[in-house]
This record gives C-alpha cells, sequence and structure tokens, in this order.
C-alpha cells in the first residue's frame, strides 16, 4: 500500500468519525463546538490568517485591526457551518425549512415558469452548503454542480450527504452536457462561482479590484437561453435566512459582452451581500491571486 493510499484511508477515515460524532449533537450544540474549532484554527493554528486578513483590508477598505476582528467572526462562521454540514443526514425537508428562513422563492418560481431551467448563482458565504439543500426542501428540481476532492472517499462522504437532502450532483468533470441537460429538464443547476479562475476566466470586478472569474454560469444561461439567478445565504441567530434575487436574463449582445455583463452582474449581487455580512465571506481564498488575463 503507497503513501499517498495510507494517507487517503486515514483522511477518510477522520472525516467520516469526525462527520458522526458532530452529526450526533443538537444543532445549537454544534454550532457552539465549531464555533470554537474556528477560532482554535484563527488564534492557535493561524490557518492563513495572513491571507484572510490582508483580503478583508483591501476588499472593504479598514483597518488592520478590524480586518483581524471580521476575519476572528468569519473563521467561527466557517466552523460552526461545518459542524452543521454533518446534521444534514438527519434533518427532514421540514425541519430544514425551519431552520432556514427564505425570501424571494417567488422569483425562482418565475424563473422556471419559461420551460428551460435557471442558472442559481451563489458564493462561500454564509452556511453556503445549506442552499441547494434549502431549495430542494421548498420543491425546486436542484443539481448541484460540485468540484472533486483530492481524496475520492472523502468525496463521496459529503456528496451522500448532500444527495440525502435531495439535491442532484454534476461533477465539473462532465458538466457542459450534464448541466445543458438538466437546463434542458427544467431544472435550478445551482453553483459557486466566486473561485479565482485562473487564466480561464473572465476579469470584472468584485469589491473593487479586478478578479478573474469563471465564464461557465453566464455561458450556460446564454446558450440555454434561461435566466440567471443569485441567491444567499446567513445567519440569524441559530438560524438561517436565504435571499433570492429577481432573475437576470441574458442580454441581446454577442457572446463575449453578453458573458461580460452576466459575470458582473452576479459578482456584484455576492458584492453587496458581503458588504452587508462581511463576518461570514470565505476570506481565506486568494481571490484575486490572477493579475491579469
Amino acid at each position: 500500500m503507497s503513501t499517498r493510499t495510507i494517507q487517503h484511508s486515514i483522511e477518510y477515515a477522520a472525516v467520516r468519525g469526525a462527520l458522526a460524532a458532530a452529526g450526533a449533537l443538537p444543532i445549537t450544540a454544534a454550532q457552539r463546538v465549531g464555533a470554537a474549532a474556528g477560532t482554535l484554527a484563527f488564534d492557535v493554528f493561524r490557518l492563513r490568517r495572513a491571507v484572510s486578513v490582508d483580503n478583508i483590508a483591501q476588499a472593504l477598505g479598514v483597518s488592520h485591526a478590524e480586518a483581524v476582528r471580521i476575519a476572528r467572526r468569519a473563521y467561527r462562521n466557517l466552523g460552526r457551518s461545518l459542524l452543521e454540514f454533518s446534521a444534514f443526514a438527519r434533518i427532514t425537508r421540514a425541519e430544514m425549512r425551519d431552520l432556514v428562513a427564505c425570501e424571494g422563492r417567488e422569483h425562482l418560481h418565475g424563473a422556471l415558469e419559461g420551460g428551460r431551467g435557471v442558472v442559481f448563482v451563489t458564493g462561500h458565504h454564509g452556511n453556503w452548503e445549506l442552499m441547494g439543500a434549502l431549495l430542494a426542501a421548498y420543491g425546486f428540481p436542484t443539481d448541484f454542480l460540485v468540484g472533486q476532492q483530492t481524496n475520492r472517499r472523502v468525496d463521496e462522504v459529503m456528496n451522500d450527504i448532500r444527495r440525502r437532502q435531495g439535491v442532484g450532483l454534476i461533477t465539473r468533470s462532465v458538466a457542459l452536457r450534464k448541466v445543458l441537460q438538466a437546463l434542458k429538464d427544467n431544472r435550478v443547476v445551482a453553483l459557486l462561482a466566486d473561485q479565482d479562475a485562473r487564466n480561464q476566466g473572465i476579469m470584472v470586478d468584485f469589491l473593487g479590484r479586478p478578479a478573474s472569474t469563471v465564464r461557465g454560469p453566464a455561458l450556460f444561461a446564454i446558450r440555454r437561453g434561461c435566466p440567471m439567478v443569485t441567491g444567499f445565504i446567513h445567519r440569524d441567530g441559530t438560524r438561517h435566512r436565504a435571499v433570492i434575487n429577481p432573475p437576470l436574463h441574458p442580454p441581446d449582445l454577442p457572446e463575449e459582452e453578453a458573458v461580460r455583463y452576466l459575470t458582473q452582474a452576479h459578482a456584484d449581487a455576492l458584492a453587496a451581500h458581503i458588504r452587508a455580512y462581511p463576518d461570514e465571506y470565505f476570506w481565506p481564498h486568494r481571490r484575486w491571486k490572477t493579475k491579469s488575463l
């Protein structure tokens, strides 16, 4: 057995054990434990602390001290979110609807009436894993476009929890074909669109700086001729609140201009939500790593 295989087996056992232990906790207890873990990650282990603080200071124009305060709270949010995720396997759809209030569902209903599907764009904010489960809990036929972990067994554990909430999964390796088919079937295809896209993205403004952003959401909407809907989630005490925005429609422009228009639009929607709730964003990511294309 190779060293890599042994490492993956240890990771798999650790993830399964942690999720099982956390899943046995009541939600409020899981949130407290997760917040404590987030504090440890920020103040003791200092995982990507400098990256997070620098991102916040530059994106929000705040002092270093304020950036540290926001970052610490953001790490606590991330810890809470990870522990909450473990409870998904045992939460019913009714309990999910009780856990997360949802504003703007009428926008998604209206967008689906066109019969061409909906591209649903969200970001790494709040407990973003709840968003797909919430849409499914309200009866929207939902597929989530997911990345693949290096450790495939860990990946499968996480995907199994998502499936138990009624969320269909599309992996990036078959994204184009499966996404277009899901839209043809008038389904909601949900995806996260706020990570650095390197030299394959398109540069748009994000929180005041150029950021390489994935083209996929805009291209899917344009080529299918379907609306794009943005939606985000944030904490409301021990519960959550999701907000679904009115649909965006592909403009009658050359494809590259239309891609830029829709990509800037969903980046702006996320930026506005981050400014309202800055301590719930995933700041450790090197979002502005790509400087030019």
